[in-house]
């Protein structure tokens, strides 16, 4: 009997490689472009990008469209092989949502969105000492995040936890500990004692909540609306901007005096990032965004929101290593913290992967309620009722293999 069984591999899952690849590129184009000075027109300018760049989703978003009513110009051409294949096929047209839901549920996953970027820019724009950005970074964003999507999907799509789903939420919880530990260390040690610091931790751990229940929202929208994730990126585009619109009104009349701008509106100082070098650097940027949020979509849509902290904690991981390497090849010493949080987004991972059920564990009754114990379930069922014949060549491997799940089977019998 095999103790782990892993779920058959598709391209879909390098999805997960693309995110890490687009994200790598975005924080390499951030670089050059604002050099780290953390201004507040910098902050303003990447809300600005990562809202009007989803209206680049207007390209697929048309093209999908024409295609559509070309296939259904070409269907109604040939005569319908049979009734039930019809309305399959109009069940599964995107002209079918509603504009009532199609209106709340983008609306709502939008005010998520924005409520996110604008809360930790209200916090940039506000704060009067800049250094505490750049104080500490605790390490529990990324598994706050993980388990705050598992909540989040439970809430709202209603994904219930089984054993196999509450090992992966112990797992999480051991990492929250561990990493929280490290925070708390560091936070000591450098005596970080301004309120400011702190505020901004509390507002990027509500952020990530905000988020999380936005990204659960947009599963919903895709799936209840018969939605693409071109359109759902171009209607988000067009709520968002108007948020934005209103957002922004206040933000002519306050004067500000930073570097380049003396006692002048913030949007004077977006000017200094498209002159030069940085121009091409802020159309590079502005593209990788749309990407970025593109290739977010898709996981959501072919996956789950679940599938999320998959991408992130690759990120992290590839990021962790990037750096080691890059310390090894400059000859700097390599801090404990890189080596135990490369060990802790192993295990992340290797929880996200089961949560997910990309690998099942077969044993101590954790496969109970997974797809795999469903499916067999569903084949028992139709023996019993003579729907389909027994095989009578069936391997006893496999029949050994499935032992445990048909254990599970016979319990609910008994039951």
């Amino acid at each position: 009997m095999k103790c782990i069984k892993f779920q058959k591999f598709t391209y879909q899952y390098f999805l997960f490689l693309c995110f890490f690849v687009i994200s790598f590129i975005r924080r390499r184009l951030t670089e050059p472009l604002f050099e780290n000075k953390n201004k507040k027109p910098q902050f303003f300018l990447l809300m600005y990008f990562a809202i009007l760049s989803n209206f680049i989703a207007i390209i697929p978003f048309l093209i999908s469209k024409y295609l559509s009513k070309r296939r259904n110009k070409y269907q109604e051409n040939e005569k319908p092989i049979n009734i039930i294949e019809k309305k399959i096929d109009y069940l599964h047209n995107e002209e079918t949502y509603t504009s009532k839901t199609l209106f709340k549920y983008t609306t709502i996953v939008s005010i998520f969105d924005f409520a996110g970027e604008a809360s930790i820019f209200l916090f940039y724009f506000f704060n009067d000492k800049r250094s505490v950005i750049s104080l500490y970074s605790l390490k529990t964003y990324l598994i706050l995040n993980t388990v705050s999507v598992y909540v989040a999907s439970y809430i709202v799509l209603k994904t219930y936890f089984y054993k196999h789903h509450w090992l992966s939420m112990i797992i999480n919880i051991f990492c929250v500990l561990s990493s929280l530990t490290i925070d708390i260390i560091f936070i000591v040690q450098k005596k970080i004692v301004d309120y400011q610091y702190y505020i901004f931790v509390i507002i990027r751990i509500v952020r990530i909540i905000i988020l999380c229940f936005g990204d659960v929202y947009s599963k919903k929208a895709l799936y209840s609306e018969f939605l693409s994730p071109y359109s759902l990126i171009f209607y988000k585009a067009i709520f968002e901007t108007i948020f934005l619109a209103i957002f922004s009104i206040p933000f002519i009349f306050i004067k500000i005096t930073e570097d380049n701008i003396d006692n002048a509106s913030i949007f004077v100082g977006f000017k200094e990032y498209f002159i030069g070098k940085k121009l091409l650097y802020s159309i590079l940027l502005f593209f990788s965004d749309f990407f970025y949020e593109l290739c977010f979509t898709i996981i959501i849509d072919k996956f789950s929101p679940n599938h999320l902290p998959l991408a992130y904690i690759l990120d992290a991981f590839g990021q962790n290593l990037i750096d080691i390497i890059q310390f090894i090849i400059e000859h700097r010493n390599i801090d404990w913290t890189y080596y135990t949080m490369f060990f802790i987004y192993t295990i992340l991972f290797i929880a996200a992967m089961i949560h997910n059920e990309i690998f099942i564990i077969n044993k101590w009754g954790l496969s109970w309620k997974t797809k795999l114990f469903l499916n067999l379930q569903l084949i028992e069922e139709e023996i019993n009722q003579y729907l389909i014949p027994r095989d009578e060549n069936e391997d006893d491997d496999d029949e050994n293999e499935n032992i445990e799940i048909e254990g599970h089977l016979m319990e609910e019998k008994i039951e």
